[in-house]
């Protein structure tokens, strides 16, 4: 895949583009790309997907919390096949402009583009448009029918964002069509797992942007240097012990390396249950204990995976 980190002569002319945040790439987003693709070999050119840097959302000042960062969405983007991936700046020149004169002024005039797709609900340009139809007299402009996955009504960045707060990865993962993960370094922690039998890795997470799921605990594969280990992981304060900060903590099993300061990558699986303060610290080893033994039963039916 060729990444265009400004307008450049370099892009091939013609091409079928598609415009969007495209935040978590999802099974919706997978499908507008795939219809894109379909149409640029129909017609011989090649596609051009466009997404903006920073989120439109963030350049407005409010707060946003991403489902993929920058090079995660690189990373999607190649998965599913986009040739041509060009990153637009955001800045008020691009915020000022409405979806005519982005089509006309920056697709066709700076970019030779052929034609443009859109999403069911994308809109670009200025917020004034809406979701309205868009049309340029330059180039064809189609909006592609909503995309349903199994009997879903809202596959959205939004919607899994949603389903990510209450802890629902199951769904979530099935909206996105991969599993949700995050990156970060493992650092120093209470060390109270250590002495419960549980040792754990904490996780400073590379990205404060990204979506935190639900407090409680996870069946989880984590990547380490290469290798891919079978994981239980717990979000959430510590009640038992009366935390008082937020702590994202993995048991990773059969791995017993000094991992502090390693990068790590999490993908998590399936939520087990949500927080709970136990009365005794015994109650609490008898429960991870059980956590465990679903974590081990999970990855003895299904193959331990990103």
């Amino acid at each position: 895949m060729k990444v265009f980190r400004e307008i450049s002569p370099e892009i091939p002319k013609h091409c079928v583009a598609t415009v969007g945040v495209f935040d978590g790439v999802h099974t919706g987003h997978q499908y507008i790309i795939g219809q894109v693709k379909q149409m640029a070999e129909k017609f011989g050119f090649e596609e051009l997907v466009i997404t903006m840097n920073p989120h439109p959302a963030e350049f407005f000042g409010r707060k946003i919390n991403l489902l993929s960062t920058m090079d995660e969405k690189f990373a999607l983007f190649e998965r599913f096949g986009v040739r041509n991936l060009l990153v637009l700046n955001f800045n008020s020149e691009i915020a000022g402009l409405s979806g005519t004169r982005f089509i006309d002024e920056i697709l066709v005039s700076q970019l030779s583009v052929s034609r443009l797709l859109l999403g069911y609900n994308n809109s670009i340009g200025h917020k004034e448009n809406g979701v309205s139809e868009i049309f340029s007299g330059k180039i064809p402009v189609s909006r592609l029918d909503r995309f349903h996955l199994d009997y879903s009504d809202d596959i959205s960045s939004s919607a899994i964002r949603n389903l990510l707060a209450i802890g629902d990865v199951s769904t979530a993962n099935r909206y996105l069509g991969y599993k949700y993960c995050m990156s970060g370094t493992v650092v120093h922690g209470r060390g109270v797992g250590r002495t419960i039998g549980f040792p754990t890795a904490n996780i400073e997470i590379s990205d404060s942007r990204k979506v935190v799921p639900a407090n409680g605990v996870y069946i989880a594969s984590v990547l380490i240097e290469g290798k891919l280990y079978e994981s239980m992981l717990n979000i959430g304060f510590c009640p038992t012990f009366d935390g008082e900060t937020q702590s994202i903590e993995l048991h990773i099993i059969g791995c017993s390396d000094d991992l502090y300061g390693k990068e790590v990558r999490v993908s998590f699986c399936e939520r087990i249950r949500g927080e709970q303060k136990f009365a005794e610290v015994e109650g609490l080893v008898a429960q991870l204990n059980k956590d465990k033994s679903l974590v081990e039963e999970y990855f003895r039916k299904k193959p331990l995976t990103l």
